[in-house]
C-alpha cells in the first residue's frame, strides 16, 4: 500500500481528469448561442455595452499607470516609454514619466467630454459636415488640455501658473489638426467619433463596421496619443532655445523635461524630419498597402527588484525553494507606446491624393511595374561582369603561371 501511495504521488498512475472544464466549455457555448440568437432589447443592450468598452479600456490603462506612479517610488527610475517600440519618434518621449501620463489622461478626458457633448440627429450628417464637426472638436480640445495639464504640473511643483501666457500661444494653433489631416487619418478619426457617439456607422461611410468593432480601442488610443503629442510639441517649442516664453515656462526645471538642450533640439529636429517623411512618403505607402499605422497602449506589469535574502529570515524550506533572488512582478502596471498596423481598404484616399503625394504614388506604381525588369537586368549584368572577371583573371593567372614555368625551364 505504501508503494502504491508513493507511486500515485509521483504521478506514475494517471489521474482521471474531471469533466468540469468540459462542462464549463459547453455552458459557455450554449450561453453564447443563446445570447447571439436572442431577439429584442438584449442585442441593443450589448451594442450599448460595446460602445462604452473603448472608453473604459483606455481609461483603465491610464488610471492604472497613474496609480502605479503614485504608489511606486522607483517607477520613474525603472519604467519608461521605450522609443524603440514606436515606428517614429514622438515629442512625448521628451516629457518625464509622471507629466507624460497626466498629459495623456488630460487628452483622453477632454476628448471623451467633447464627444459626449455632441448633439444632433445622426442621420442628418454627411461627411463634409461631420469633418467640420470633428475639426471643431480637435480645435476646442487643444486649449483645455494644455491649460489643465500645465496647471496641474505647476500646482504639483508649487509654482505660479500664467494662464494668459499659454492661451496666447495655443489660441488659433491648428498644427495638431493639420498633422491629423496630412497623416491621412482624418476620416478614420471622424468616423470613430461618430461610431463612439451614436453607436453606428455614418451613412455613406467608406469603412466597414468590423473595422471599429475590432479596432475602436486602438484607433481611440492613437487619437489620444496624437493629441497629447501635439500638446507636448507645443510645450517643447515654448521651452526650447528659440522659444518666446522659455524663461517663464522653464521655471519647472527638470520636473517636466529631463533632457539637455542639445538632446532636446536633436529630438525636435528628428521628430520634424520623421513627421515630414511619414506624411509624404510612408503615409502614401500605407495607403497602397491598405493599412493604418497606429500608436497604441500596451499594459505591462512592473518588475520590482526583490529584497536581499540575507536581510530576511527564511525558514529552511523557503531557502530550499527560492534559490535565486530575481525580480518580483507586482500587481501594478504601466502603459508603453507600441506601433501596430491594421488592414483597412483605402482606395478613396488614394484617389484624393494631390501634389507631391500624388506624384509619389505614380512613382510607386512605376516602381512596381519596372522593378522586376530592372532586377532581372541587374542580375544578368552582374552575372556577365562576374563571368568576364573570372575569365579575365583566370586567363591572366594562367598566362603568368605559364610564363613562370617557361622561364624556369629556360634557366
Amino acid at each position: 500500500m505504501a508503494s502504491i501511495f508513493l507511486t500515485y504521488l509521483a504521478g506514475v498512475i494517471p489521474v482521471r481528469k474531471s469533466n468540469i472544464s468540459y462542462q464549463k466549455e459547453i455552458l459557455d457555448k450554449n450561453a453564447f448561442l443563446k445570447s447571439s440568437t436572442s431577439p429584442g432589447s438584449a442585442g441593443k443592450d450589448d451594442d450599448k455595452a460595446n460602445l462604452k468598452h473603448p472608453w473604459q479600456a483606455v481609461q483603465e490603462k491610464l488610471l492604472d499607470s497613474l496609480d502605479a506612479i503614485e504608489q511606486s517610488s522607483n517607477l520613474g527610475n525603472g519604467v519608461e516609454f521605450e522609443q524603440k517600440q514606436a515606428a517614429r519618434p514622438l515629442s512625448l518621449f521628451a516629457i518625464s514619466e509622471g507629466p507624460k501620463l497626466r498629459l495623456l489622461w488630460a487628452s483622453f478626458h477632454q476628448l471623451e467630454k467633447e464627444v459626449n457633448n455632441l448633439s444632433g440627429a445622426p442621420d442628418t450628417v454627411d461627411m463634409d459636415n461631420w469633418m467640420m464637426v470633428f475639426s471643431k472638436i480637435i480645435r476646442e480640445a487643444c486649449q483645455p488640455v494644455c491649460l489643465a495639464w500645465l496647471e496641474k504640473e505647476f500646482c504639483l511643483e508649487n509654482r505660479n501658473f500664467d494662464e494668459a501666457l499659454i492661451m496666447e500661444k495655443v489660441k488659433g494653433d491648428d498644427s495638431i489638426l493639420q498633422t491629423i489631416i496630412k497623416s491621412g487619418k482624418g476620416d478614420l478619426y471622424a468616423e470613430l467619433v461618430y461610431f463612439l457617439r451614436y453607436g453606428t456607422l455614418r451613412k455613406g461611410s467608406t469603412y466597414d463596421y468590423s473595422v471599429f468593432a475590432l479596432y475602436a480601442e486602438s484607433i481611440l488610443e492613437d487619437l489620444v496619443i496624437t493629441l497629447a503629442d501635439g500638446i507636448a510639441s507645443i510645450y517643447l517649442e515654448l521651452i526650447s532655445v528659440d522659444g518666446d516664453f522659455s524663461n517663464e515656462i522653464n521655471s519647472l526645471g527638470l520636473a517636466m523635461c529631463n533632457l539637455s538642450t542639445r538632446s532636446l533640439q536633436k529630438l525636435r529636429n528628428e521628430v520634424a524630419l520623421k513627421l515630414w517623411l511619414y506624411e509624404n512618403v510612408e503615409a502614401v505607402v500605407s495607403m497602397y498597402e491598405d493599412c493604418f499605422d497606429l500608436c497604441t497602449f500596451q499594459s505591462q506589469l512592473i518588475k520590482e527588484p526583490s529584497r536581499d535574502r540575507r536581510t530576511e529570515n527564511y525558514s529552511w524550506w523557503k531557502n530550499l525553494i527560492q534559490r535565486k533572488s530575481g525580480p518580483v512582478t507586482s500587481a501594478s502596471s504601466y502603459v508603453k507606446i507600441m506601433s501596430i498596423s491594421i488592414s483597412v481598404k483605402r482606395t478613396k484616399e488614394l484617389r484624393a491624393l494631390k501634389g507631391w503625394r500624388y506624384y509619389f504614388s505614380l512613382f510607386l506604381e512605376l516602381s512596381d511595374i519596372s522593378m522586376p525588369f530592372i532586377r532581372a537586368l541587374f542580375d544578368k549584368i552582374s552575372n556577365a561582369i562576374s563571368f568576364f572577371l573570372v575569365c579575365l583573371i583566370g586567363r591572366s593567372l594562367g598566362l603568368i603561371y605559364t610564363g613562370i614555368r617557361q622561364s624556369l625551364r629556360w634557366k
